[in-house]
């Protein structure tokens, strides 16, 4: 079931404007989007009067739509540059999926689908790829970071997914949306994709479009509609950088792969982007399974994929990081799991000394702005 109201949530937020059926079915959702804005609009409030400040310094980095627009990798790129630096740094996310909701140190003792149950899929992720930045969790992000500054003494917390977390304080509020789909329909949940209106883009201290060169025109529509102009931003584009085993987290070489056929699995939230990407680099797909975002597996669905699998004889599982860590043993044991990055580019550098300590004052005269002549799109 709710693999079925993923994909129509896909197609209705994302599909063409013009179908009868789309435009029917959206209608008869505005009301209900009409409910979730009244209910945004306390639910801010109440957030903002219990707004509470770390000692050190706060980035957030979040979005204003439902799904992943790239805020984990984003993370990820920051906390790279912080230690380069010399800084230290501990991340705060909430842990989406989790069973307990108090703040937790989380850790990879045991397996790693037991880690991903008790911390959540993405702080797992963060925690295997980071092994030298603490990563917390925890419903209330102010309690979570501040057990990890009493035990870490971090000069930056990154906040994943704080956009919306208004209660607490931050220095830097960072946004990243997709370049080629920034806002879908435009319109707030259930109607659309959007956790709060467009028109609060303008809250944030930068914006970050994650997308190929070709996904200008969307952008340039998002910074011209809201008068974005002046608004620092920076582009990136996904990369692929290695396939690795799931089951062991060892690197195998990419001719392994392409000699046999895989069914490839994306539980998250746009898989089609994912599917795009594995195709393009010439990798045999035999078939393709998309499932919603933070997707638990069932064991009808870990048996039903075994026998695809025999089916159409792929030898491999092929799917995301993020989805690895929540395969069951059965499907780890097969599957091989990409490992994608951000490319700022050009932008890299702008990007540091904006997040940096003194960033942010020292970003008032930039001109590193939402304009075609500064980002060269």
């Amino acid at each position: 079931m709710k693999r079925h109201a993923h994909t129509v949530a896909q197609w209705l937020w994302y599909g063409a404007s013009d179908h009868f059926g789309r435009r029917f079915l959206t209608a008869c959702l505005r009301p209900l989007a009409s409910l979730y804005h009244a209910a945004l609009f306390t639910d801010q409030r109440r957030r903002l009067a219990l707004r509470r400040k770390l000692r050190c310094r706060v980035i957030s980095v979040g979005n204003i739509t439902v799904g992943g627009t790239g805020k984990t990798p984003t993370v990820l790129w920051l906390a790279q540059r912080f230690r380069e630096k010399g800084f230290s740094v501990v991340i705060v996310s909430r842990g989406y999926g989790r069973v307990v909701s108090k703040a937790a140190h989380v850790t990879l003792q045991g397996s790693v689908q037991d880690a991903a149950a008790r911390f959540g899929d993405e702080p797992v992720l963060l925690a295997r790829r980071l092994y030298q930045v603490p990563v917390w969790v925890g419903a209330d992000r102010f309690q979570a970071a501040q057990q990890a500054l009493e035990r870490h003494h971090a000069d930056v917390v990154l906040l994943d997914d704080g956009f919306q977390h208004r209660q607490l304080h931050r220095d830097v509020d960072i946004v990243v949306l997709n370049a080629a789909h920034p806002l879908g329909n435009g319109l707030l949940l259930p109607a659309g994709p959007l956790r709060e209106p467009a028109a609060h883009l303008t809250r944030a201290h930068a914006l970050v479009f994650i997308g190929d060169v070709h996904d200008a025109a969307a952008y340039r529509t998002l910074v011209e509609t809201f008068r974005l102009e002046e608004k620092p931003c920076f582009r990136a584009a996904p990369v692929l950088d290695g396939f690795f085993r799931a089951h062991t987290g060892v690197e195998m070489a990419f001719q392994e792969l392409v000699d046999h056929p895989c069914v490839v699995v994306a539980g998250i939230a746009r898989p089609e982007r994912f599917f795009s990407a594995v195709r393009s680099r010439g990798i045999p797909c035999a078939r393709t399974l998309a499932f919603p975002d933070h997707h638990r597996w069932k064991p009808g669905e870990v048996r039903s994929l075994l026998e695809t699998m025999r089916n159409v004889g792929a030898r491999w599982i092929l799917t995301t990081e993020k989805d690895a860590v929540r395969l069951p043993v059965p499907l780890a044991e097969r599957a091989v799991f990409v490992r994608m990055d951000l490319d700022f580019g050009a932008d890299a550098k702008p990007l540091e000394d904006f997040v940096m300590p003194m960033g942010l004052s020292s970003a008032a005269g930039m001109t590193h702005e939402c304009s075609e002549g500064a980002t060269g799109l």
